[in-house]
C-alpha cells in the first residue's frame, strides 16, 4: 500500500522559474542550470521507483512512503521507504549515467561518460548509512527498538558497468526490487500488524514538507538579476503584454488568457510568500491597480489588510495546490 505518494517537486518548480528568469549576465547562471539538471535527474529517478511499486504488488501487509522528510537527531530525506512486518528498507535512487567505479578509500564513486567527461560523487553507501542511523534514531524515539533497517541503492539501467562495488552496498536495478522484497518478506516477522500500522501512521504524521522557497534567498541571488514580465510558453521570452482578453506575446504573437498565473507563482517561489499590488504590477509590467487586483482575485489568493496595506499570501501547501492546478489546465 502506497501511503505517501510523490508530491509536486517544489524545488524543481522553483529552479525552473529561477533558471528561466535569470539575467543572461549573471555570472553563476551555468551553476544554476547544472543544479536544475541534477534535480531533474533525481525526480526522474524517483518516478522510476514510484512506477515499480505501482506495477508490482505484495501479498503481505506493507506500507510505501515516497519522498519522506523526517527529523530525529538530524533532518533527513528518504527517496522511498518500504515498511513491513520484517523491517524497513530505504531505497535511494541514483540516476547517474555512465561507467561507474567505486573509490573505497575516499568513499566516493567516479563516473565516466562516453564523451570522456569524468565526475565524482559521494558513494551511495555513505548516504544510506547516514539515513539508516537517523531512521534508527527516529524508531528509538518512537519506542521501536531493534527493528531491522536495510539500505538499497538503485541504479536505473542494467546496461551500466560497475567496478569495485563495496561489499556493504546492496545495489539493484529497478526490476530486481520486487524479487528483493519478496525474499525479505519470507523471513520471520519482527512486529505484529498493530505495531506496523501504528508506526506507519506516526511516519505520516511526522513528515514535514521541505520548503525550498524563497529560491533567490536560498541561492543568494539579488532581485536585480531576475527578469520580470510575463513569460510566453510558446517562445520562452518574457515579453507578453496585457490585452482586454488576456496576454499576447510581442515577439511571436502567441495569445494566452491566463499567462499571468505562472508569473505570479514565479514571484512567490523566487521572493517569498507575500505580494502587494504594487509589487505585482511591477513584476507583471501592469499599470492598472484595478486590473491587478482583479487578476489576483481570479487566482483566489488569500490576503489580509485593505487598500494600499493589502498583502496577498500563499502558504507552502497553497502554493503547491496552485502549481498542481496550473499544470492540469
Amino acid at each position: 500500500m502506497i501511503i505517501k505518494k510523490n508530491e509536486v517537486p517544489l524545488k524543481l518548480r522553483g529552479l525552473e522559474a529561477l533558471n528561466s528568469r535569470l539575467s543572461h549576465s549573471y555570472k553563476k547562471q551555468s551553476g544554476i542550470a547544472e543544479e536544475l539538471r541534477i534535480v531533474r535527474a533525481g525526480v526522474n529517478g524517483e518516478r522510476i521507483l514510484t512506477n515499480i511499486f505501482l506495477k508490482y504488488s505484495f501479498l503481505d501487509r506493507h506500507y510505501i512512503f515516497h519522498d519522506l522528510n523526517l527529523q530525529s537527531t538530524g533532518l533527513f530525506q528518504l527517496d522511498t521507504l518500504f515498511l513491513s512486518h520484517q523491517g524497513a528498507v530505504i531505497f535511494e535512487m541514483k540516476n547517474i549515467a555512465g561507467d561507474i567505479k567505486f573509490l573505497h578509500e575516499s568513499r566516493q564513486l567516479m563516473r565516466k561518460l562516453e564523451n570522456g567527461q569524468v565526475d565524482v560523487f559521494e558513494c551511495p553507501s555513505v548516504q544510506l548509512e547516514r539515513n539508516k542511523f537517523l531512521l534508527e534514531d527516529w524508531f528509538h524515539s518512537n519506542d521501536l527498538k531493534g527493528f531491522p533497517i536495510h539500505g538499497v541503492a538503485v541504479f536505473p539501467s542494467p546496461r551500466q558497468r560497475f567496478e569495485n562495488i563495496p561489499e556493504n552496498l546492496t545495489l539493484l536495478f529497478p526490476l530486481e526490487i520486487p524479487v528483493y522484497i519478496r525474499k525479505l518478506m519470507k523471513s520471520p516477522p519482527i512486529i505484529d500488524t498493530q505495531a506496523l500500522d501504528l508506526i506507519a501512521n506516526k511516519l505520516v504524521a511526522s513528515h514535514r514538507e521541505f520548503n525550498p522557497f524563497p529560491i533567490c534567498k536560498k541561492y543568494k541571488i539579488d532581485s536585480e538579476e531576475i527578469m520580470t514580465g510575463v513569460r510566453c510558453d510558446q517562445c520562452g521570452l518574457h515579453e507578453m503584454i496585457s490585452t482586454t482578453r488576456g496576454w499576447i506575446c510581442k515577439s511571436c504573437k502567441h495569445f494566452s488568457r491566463d499567462a499571468h498565473k505562472q508569473a505570479v507563482l514565479d514571484y512567490f517561489m523566487l521572493f517569498g510568500n507575500s505580494l502587494t499590488n504594487k509589487k505585482c504590477r511591477e513584476f507583471l509590467h501592469l499599470s492598472s491597480i484595478d486590473k491587478t487586483t482583479r487578476l489576483m482575485k481570479q487566482m483566489n489568493l488569500p490576503f489580509h489588510g485593505e487598500k494600499k496595506g493589502r498583502k496577498y499570501t500563499l502558504s507552502l501547501k497553497e502554493l503547491e495546490k496552485q502549481l498542481l492546478y496550473l499544470k492540469k489546465e
